[in-house]
């Protein structure tokens, strides 16, 4: 390779890495609320031992018929104004663990139902928000098998244009 090459290799280089620095993943460039996001989903991910299942892939399960109890944590009044993902059953869940009560964690194991193999998706608003790392966290506490948290939630399925049930 010669020395023309070399200069426009680490221009291109030059360009694309600058490119990376200034778009970011954040529209407005506030990548460290995102940076503490990532991490503590990372870190509930771990602790609750359950799953994830991104936007796409929930939509193909939908549409495949495929067999699941999808749960909202979040409260009914919230549902009733953004609506919900389609055939979810109410399972409301505290915004924190120490909020969290003996009947919080019956309510989402009733509307999880009997079927402990049966896949559950449990969602809430938006990635920030933890009422559905606590709602899965309950549900493997419980026994439940194949225990999926659907981290976007109403706010990501709804910004994607699925259709919600109000």
């Amino acid at each position: 390779m010669n020395v023309t090459h070399h200069l426009l290799l680490g221009t291109i280089l030059s360009l694309m890495l600058s490119g990376c620095a200034t778009v970011g993943t954040s529209p407005k460039g506030l990548e460290i609320p995102i940076e503490k996001a990532a991490i503590k989903f990372s870190s509930d991910v771990k602790d609750g031992g359950y799953q994830v299942v991104n936007t796409d892939e929930l939509k193909k399960w939908l549409d495949s018929g495929k067999k699941l109890t999808i749960i909202s944590t979040l409260p009914s009044s919230d549902d009733k104004q953004f609506g919900t993902l389609p055939s979810a059953v109410s399972g409301p869940m505290p915004k924190s663990e120490k909020d969290l009560t003996p009947a919080d964690k019956n309510g989402i194991v009733a509307a999880a139902g009997s079927d402990k193999e049966k896949p559950i998706v449990v969602y809430c608003g938006f990635v920030a928000c933890r009422r559905s790392h606590l709602g899965a966290k309950v549900l493997v506490e419980n026994g439940f098998k194949n225990v999926y948290r659907y981290p976007a939630g109403i706010s990501g399925w709804s910004e994607a244009g699925f259709p919600v049930t109000k």
